[in-house]
């Protein structure tokens, strides 16, 4: 399973496809505390990339993967939702706090949690 799948599922508001990928690796057995770094991303995919793998890591109680150290915030604010200024606001009230750090933005504290 590729990450980069997910972050551009995520990035264009695709949260069904964005859902499906997390429910596929679970499926799957993926650990996805430990996934891999993506490979074809800007820094902002990385930022959306690294700011997951933290949000998953931190969910299993598990450390982050090593390589999210080294991924910085992106370079402007990135909402993980459909265009609209409601939703907007929404997510930078309501968005996981790993995700903040990065500069992305989420509907809710429990985005993409499928469980």
């Amino acid at each position: 399973m590729r990450v980069r799948d997910l972050v551009l599922a995520a990035m264009s508001g695709d949260d069904l496809a964005a859902r499906q990928w997390v429910k596929d690796a679970q499926r799957a057995r993926v650990d996805l505390a430990a996934l891999p770094p993506p490979t074809g991303l800007d820094r902002d995919g990385m930022a959306v990339a690294a700011g997951l793998a933290q949000l998953f890591a931190e969910r299993c109680g598990r450390a982050a993967p090593d390589w999210t150290q080294a991924v910085g915030p992106a370079s402007r604010p990135i909402y993980l939702c459909r265009e609209s200024p409601t939703l907007r606001s929404v997510c930078l009230d309501r968005s996981p706090e790993v995700l903040r750090r990065r500069n992305v933005f989420a509907v809710n504290s429990d985005y993409l949690n499928v469980l």
